[in-house]
């Protein structure tokens, strides 16, 4: 499958004006890596253009445009990209020594990938909320997101340790690289398989900007 390679086309520090006085501690979750096209990041209510090097805040949302895409590196390894006209919630995001790390996401719209850093080798909660379904996270490279199904949230683990998909009506496991899964409003999760190469393609199309 290939693999999503960004292009920076901006570089140096972010020019966000800290205007909302943020909490410091509020912003250790890691930083905008790359940029192609046209991102949002809302704060507090609070529109700006982030730039290469942007740090990224707990509550922070990101607003990708068009055949815009957006990756963020978070502070344990971990490499989110933002898929075209996408709009994806650092809900929240906490390291810890002696309890179990934390890292959820809210997609409201669109389409992402995740590969996860150290976060997932020692217990954690790493979950991306959706208005359809709940993904959870192993430790993993994985893709979702709405656009490839009409009217449902398309899940496929690309590898790793394994991802899991609930909602009320149910739940099921990808433990193996290759395996999606679709759901459909108001019903389970669909058994486990493998996607064909033209299903592939449509995904991977949603994280590769224009």
């Amino acid at each position: 499958m290939n693999k999503l390679y960004l292009l920076p086309i901006l570089a140096g520090l972010s020019t966000y004006a800290m205007a909302d006085h943020t909490p410091s501690h509020k912003c250790r979750v890691g930083e905008v890596s790359q940029i192609k096209g046209t991102v949002e990041l809302e704060r507090k209510s609070q529109k700006s253009t982030p730039n290469i090097g942007t740090k990224i805040c707990r509550g922070d949302k990101f607003i990708t445009t068009g055949g815009s895409v957006a990756e963020l590196s978070l502070r344990d390894g971990t490499k989110l990209t933002v898929g075209r006209d996408s709009q994806l919630v650092i809900k929240d995001y906490r390291i810890y020594k002696r309890q179990p790390n934390v890292a959820l996401f809210d997609l409201l719209q669109g389409a992402f990938r995740s590969v996860t850093g150290s976060i997932t080798k020692r217990p954690h909660k790493f979950e991306v909320n959706t208005t359809i379904a709940t993904i959870g996270v192993r430790g993993t490279d994985f893709w979702g997101g709405f656009g490839v199904t009409d009217g449902a949230l398309d899940v496929i683990m690309l590898s790793g340790k394994g991802v899991y998909v609930k909602n009320d009506k149910g739940q099921v496991e990808l433990d193996q690289a290759g395996l999606g899964t679709t759901v459909s409003t108001d019903a389970a999760p669909n058994e486990p398989k493998a996607w064909g190469e033209e299903k592939v393609k449509r995904a991977v199309a949603t994280i590769t900007p224009d």
